[in-house]
């Protein structure tokens, strides 16, 4: 049997299962309980887990599930310092860990920031890196299972599509399934599902009860995943650009000094643009490059962030609808491709730092 065939015969097998796996029923509690596949709610800004404070000026802080999960990729870049520099003794590295993180900044500091920056590359690897390392790890915790598709559930609200959930724990500590079957608004949510719904206890968390009336509507549920990759929210993105852009202006201004501004504010091509007719044309184009060279600079910040978060997010869409439609095989494929455009993507953002570092620095050699 040649590889083609086996390849062909393998493809066939994953969608016949993926087909099957789309739509099935099993019993669940004594009764059958229908499971389809479905895209969940798609949102764009964070969504809320729990309230931190409530400040009288600065307002109510709330704990995002892309907050949360930045803190842990913050905690997993330090363990893996920590395990690298506790592997260096002497100024020798004798663990696996301590080789490891040495080569992979070594291969980044040599072959693509050494030859752009030059002598100022050791002024710029730490945010470089540090950011090369956070976009990365963001990224590869889409291939974790659990992420985006464990998390807490709510009732539908306004403009959110519910979906029949189904208790597959004890009635004091539940533990909901969402079936995909799909609620809509104004029918009841026992006759689309077959079981009643969870009610609300008196602290807000849902619990399985079977005092809840036959008669109550409710337009299903939705999940508000625990764990969410932060670079597929704006805010985090954002904030990634702006500390980027703040460091680049920082380096030009180190590097140039007040020298520096005159990109942007050129008063001897304001002189000069009062001047005889070619001498004052020059003078006064060159007045609008150094415009245009400021509103570049902020237009950076656009670049940094909207592009991250733009393919990370869609990225994660992709890979929902793909599930959605094929649950076997085909997400398999995408996930793979996830793989790689988070590591692309982190690269990236640490080229363009490079870059614009060197294009700030360099401005002193004209």
């Amino acid at each position: 049997m040649s590889k083609n065939l086996r390849f062909l015969i393998i493809c066939a097998i994953a969608i016949f299962i993926g087909v099957k796996l789309s739509s099935f029923t099993i019993p669940i509690n004594g009764q059958p309980v229908l499971f389809k596949s479905f895209i969940p709610n798609i949102v764009v800004p964070a969504e809320t887990l729990f309230p931190i404070a409530n400040l009288p000026v600065l307002g109510q802080f709330d704990m995002t599930n892309t907050l949360f999960t930045t803190l842990i990729v913050d905690a997993i870049i330090i363990i893996i310092v920590l395990a690298a520099k506790s592997g260096i003794t002497g100024g020798r590295v004798t663990t696996f860990m301590g080789n490891a993180l040495e080569s992979f900044v070594e291969l980044l500091y040599k072959n693509y920031m050494l030859p752009t920056l030059g002598a100022r590359t050791k002024a710029v690897v730490p945010i470089a890196v540090s950011a090369f390392l956070f976009i990365l790890i963001s990224g590869f915790l889409e291939l974790v299972p659990g992420v985006e598709s464990i998390g807490k559930l709510e009732p539908a609200h306004a403009g959110l599509r519910g979906w029949c959930a189904v208790n597959v724990g004890s009635e004091h500590n539940p533990t909901a399934l969402i079936t995909g079957v799909e609620v809509k608004e104004g029918e009841s949510y026992e006759k689309v599902c077959g079981y009643k719904p969870f009610a609300q206890s008196q602290y807000g968390e849902l619990v399985a009860s079977t005092s809840v009336s036959a008669e109550a509507h409710v337009g299903g549920y939705a999940m508000i995943p625990y764990l969410r990759r932060p670079t597929s929210s704006l805010s985090t993105t954002l904030a990634l650009a702006l500390v980027a852009f703040i460091f680049i202006e920082i380096q030009g201004i180190k590097a140039n000094g007040s020298h520096y501004f005159s990109r942007f504010f050129n008063g001897h091509a304001l002189e000069q643009g009062r001047t005889g007719m070619m001498r004052g044309l020059i003078g006064n184009i060159s007045a609008v490059v150094g415009i245009l060279e400021l509103l570049s600079e902020f237009i950076r910040i656009v670049s940094f962030s909207f592009r991250l978060f733009g393919n990370m997010f869609a990225g994660t869409v992709l890979v929902l609808v793909m599930m959605s439609i094929l649950p076997v095989f085909i997400p398999t494929v995408f996930l793979g491709l996830e793989f790689g455009v988070a590591v692309i993507q982190a690269f990236v953002f640490l080229m363009l730092i490079t870059v614009f570092t060197s294009l700030a620095v360099a401005h002193s050699e004209h």
